[in-house]
C-alpha cells in the first residue's frame, strides 16, 4: 500500500461523502486506502461510510476525542509507506495524492509535504504553507500590523501575507488539513501530541520534524479545495474555535519555548484583544444604522472580550 489517508470526522457527513468521492475521481497512479475516525457524530456519519463506501475502514469512537487523538487513533490502523492527514471537509482539485507521493520518493530529506488550498472562490488559503507562532508575529496579527503593512516582512503574521503561495518552496509548518508525510516518521515521532484537542497540533508536529533534521515543503502545483473550518462551526459553545486556538497555541509556547514566552503570549493576548475591542466599540458608533454590521461589531466585542478574560486565566474553551 503506497498511502493511507486519514480523515478525522465530527457531523460533517455530506462533507465526508464529497471528500471520498473526490478521492475516488482525482487519485491515479498510486494505490491508497481511506481510514476514518468518527468523533462519535449525531449526523449518521458512520453508517452513510458503511452502506456507501464499504471499502474504506470506519472507526466508530463512542465520545468525541478530538482532532489529534483522532489522527492517532487512525495511525493505528495504517498500512500505507506513507500517510495523508487529510480534513473531510476537503475535495481535491488535481491528482494530489499522486503529486505528493512523487515528491516524498525523490525527496528523501523531506518529513511532510503539504498542497495548494483553495477556497471555493479559488482563492489561495495563505494557511497551507506558513511560519512557526512566534510572539512577534502574534503581537503584529493582533495589533493588525500585518494589515497594515501586507508587504513587509517584518510585520508579517504567521500566514505570510507578503507571499501569493504561487511557487513551491520549503516551509516552516503546514496546515492539519493536508499533511503527507511518512508512516516511519510518524511512528519514530509517536503522533501527534495528545495533550491537543485541536488547533497547534500541525505547528507542533512540524516543530518536531525540524528538529529531527527534515525539511518542511509546500508544492503548490498540486491543489485541494478545503472549506474550513466546518466542524469547529458546529459546536454549540459560542467561541470555541477562538479560544481553543489560544490555549494550544499557549501549549505550543510552553512546550517549546518555557514559560517566560507563554506568560508573555497571555499578556499578548490581553493587550492585542483589549486593542480590537476599544476599535470595534468606537466602530460602532458609526455604523448605528446599519443593524447587520452592528450585530457583527457585537459579535466581534465580545469575541475579544471573553479572549480577554482568557488571557487573565478567567475563561476556558469547552473541548468535552
Amino acid at each position: 500500500m503506497d498511502i493511507s489517508v486519514c480523515i478525522v470526522n465530527w457531523n460533517t457527513k455530506e462533507l465526508l461523502a464529497n471528500c471520498i468521492n473526490s478521492l475516488q475521481e482525482k487519485t491515479a497512479g498510486v494505490s491508497y486506502e481511506v481510514i476514518i475516525v468518527d468523533n462519535n457524530s449525531a449526523d449518521d456519519s458512520v453508517d452513510m461510510i458503511r452502506q456507501r463506501y464499504p471499502q474504506c475502514k470506519i472507526v466508530a469512537c463512542t465520545e468525541n476525542i478530538g482532532f489529534t487523538r483522532g489522527n492517532n487513533r487512525c495511525l493505528q490502523e495504517v498500512t500505507g509507506k506513507y500517510v495523508l492527514f487529510l480534513n473531510p471537509d476537503t475535495i481535491l482539485a488535481t491528482n494530489a495524492l499522486y503529486g505528493m507521493f512523487q515528491f516524498m520518493e525523490s525527496n528523501h530529506d523531506v518529513g511532510a509535504v503539504g498542497c495548494k488550498l483553495l477556497n471555493q472562490d479559488g482563492s489561495i488559503q495563505y494557511v497551507a504553507a506558513r511560519t512557526f507562532p512566534t510572539l512577534w508575529n502574534q503581537f503584529c496579527y493582533l495589533m493588525m500590523l500585518d494589515r497594515l503593512f501586507p508587504t513587509l516582512r517584518m510585520f508579517s503574521a504567521i500566514e505570510l501575507s507578503y507571499w501569493d503561495h504561487q511557487d513551491s518552496r520549503e516551509a516552516d509548518c503546514l496546515t492539519g488539513a493536508c499533511i503527507f508525510t511518512r508512516k516511519q516518521v510518524m511512528d519514530r515521532l509517536k503522533g501527534f501530541d495528545d495533550a491537543l484537542f485541536m488547533y497547534a497540533d500541525d505547528v507542533d508536529l512540524c516543530f518536531r520534524l525540524k528538529k529531527e533534521g527534515l525539511k518542511i515543503y509546500y508544492l503548490a502545483s498540486e491543489a485541494i479545495y478545503h472549506l474550513e473550518g466546518q466542524s469547529s462551526k458546529k459546536r454549540s459553545e459560542m467561541f470555541f474555535s477562538s479560544l481553543t486556538q489560544r490555549e494550544s497555541n499557549h501549549y505550543y509556547f510552553l512546550k517549546h519555548h518555557g514559560k517566560i514566552s507563554a506568560f508573555l503570549y497571555r499578556l499578548i493576548i490581553f493587550h492585542g484583544s483589549l486593542f480590537r475591542l476599544i476599535i470595534t466599540t468606537v466602530s460602532i458608533v458609526d455604523l448605528r444604522n446599519n443593524r447587520l454590521c452592528k450585530e457583527d461589531r457585537q459579535y466581534i466585542s465580545k469575541k475579544y472580550l471573553n479572549l480577554i478574560l482568557w488571557s487573565l486565566g478567567l475563561k476556558k474553551a469547552q473541548t468535552s
